[in-house]
């Protein structure tokens, strides 16, 4: 599933009211000194144009001086340690035809944030979402960018049907999985909870939790049927006494679009608290997979999801456990291992990620089930559980993943020239 735990903030409508820079230069009569401008930054930029994409609203916001927490670091950090001309910009920011886009930038120099016309970037950073009414839009920007060599440093988003199917294909990684299967008659969701009793209902993709509700079949053949509403910040719960009162209530909740049925993980709790955990990997600048921190989620009472929840490091889910110094070191190996594997693994599909995002879980047995990969990781979990630091690691371990591919390029350039 993808974005994040924040992933993805904003719908995907217009600006409002707002005329970028690209589009008055359009416009008039300087079409012509826009391309220049385009064609000189093209010379110069020797691969150093990071470009963030983040969503409309996201973008809207940086134009009214209002960046997230998480931006400013970025910024600070690039400064610091990166030195790319680092620009954000929003899907309908771009100009195809042109290949320009009109992008947002920090000036350090006067504090402020400040548009301008940029080239395609050298690095794209996907940090938002695209939405329906934009993605032929997005698959044209794509295509141009390969063309111009662009590195992806996320280069798919990744849906759960997807990815459950190809890591079912892979014998290392079947042992993580639980039952799935996809929804197309009434029928599949009853052999389903008769065969496990208590099943959770995911949207092929999804960000927030906002498409996973818990099913289960009670003592006394009636459904409880539980997700979590996030406007009203509550943990809703309907009891259904027949399964013909509960399939038009699923049937609204996904509004026609296509979903899974898994078998629940028997989760571990804490006072009534649901846990599972959320990995943060990065590639450092040697090129390595490094783990930058395992968060363990705990979700709110009787919630069928950790989102929106709190966040505790491991160490305090290990004196939860009361596990021995060998059995923790044992555990903790066993799950970096299955770390490994699945970012491998999926690289091996989609490509080469600069960052992943793992959701996981620990049942009662303490076995590892894997639950989905992230690849737009708002880091919230990592925060909570591990502070300010663990944060900026994983921000300057992007930015010097792509920092050694830039020194890689240019030896390529010289050594070609």
């Amino acid at each position: 599933m993808d974005v994040d735990e924040n992933k993805h903030s904003g719908g995907e409508e217009p600006l409002n009211n707002t005329i970028t820079t690209l589009q008055r230069a359009l416009r008039s009569s300087n079409v012509e000194d826009a391309k220049k401008l385009a064609v000189k930054k093209e010379k110069a930029k020797n691969n150093d144009h990071f470009g963030v994409l983040v969503s409309p609203k996201n973008f809207k916001s940086l134009s009214e001086q209002k960046p997230h927490f998480r931006t400013k670091k970025l910024i600070k950090i690039n400064h610091k340690d990166a030195r790319f001309k680092l620009y954000f910009f929003s899907i309908n920011s771009i100009d195809i035809q042109n290949q320009l886009i009109t992008g947002i930038y920090y000036d350090i120099s006067d504090g402020k944030w400040k548009k301008d016309i940029y080239p395609y970037p050298n690095f794209l950073y996907r940090r938002g979402g695209v939405s329906k009414k934009y993605k032929r839009r997005y698959r044209s920007f794509v295509h141009q960018c390969k063309k111009k060599d662009t590195c992806f440093l996320n280069p798919s988003s990744l849906g759960n049907w997807e990815v459950y199917n190809y890591f079912n294909r892979v014998g290392s990684l079947k042992k993580y999985l639980q039952e799935t299967i996809l929804y197309k008659e009434p029928d599949d969701l009853f052999n389903m909870l008769e065969k496990h009793r208590i099943v959770y209902l995911k949207g092929l993709t999804g960000r927030k939790a906002k498409n996973v509700t818990r099913i289960e079949q009670t003592s006394d053949q009636r459904y409880r049927y539980r997700y979590y509403n996030a406007s009203a910040k509550k943990v809703q719960t309907i009891t259904f006494n027949k399964q013909e009162e509960m399939l038009p209530f699923i049937s609204n909740f996904y509004k026609g679009k296509q979903f899974m049925i898994q078998k629940a993980i028997d989760l571990l709790e804490i006072n009534n608290r649901r846990i599972d955990l959320r990995a943060e990997l990065q590639r450092t600048s040697t090129g390595s997979i490094s783990i930058c921190g395992i968060s363990a989620r705990l979700g709110r009472p009787k919630s069928p999801v950790t989102t929106h929840a709190d966040a505790i490091n491991m160490d305090g889910l290990f004196k939860f456990l009361k596990l021995s110094p060998a059995e923790e070191a044992k555990l903790v190996i066993k799950m970096e291992n299955f770390l490994y594997k699945v970012y491998r693994e999926t690289e091996n599909k989609y490509g080469t990620f600069a960052e992943m995002g793992i959701d996981f879980a620990l049942d009662q047995d303490l076995n590892i089930k894997f639950i989905e990969c992230n690849s737009q990781s708002a880091k919230v979990s990592l925060y909570k559980a591990h502070g300010d630091k663990a944060l900026e690691q994983s921000l300057i371990n992007v930015l010097l993943y792509a920092k050694s591919i830039q020194r890689e390029k240019r030896a390529k350039m010289k050594k070609a020239n």
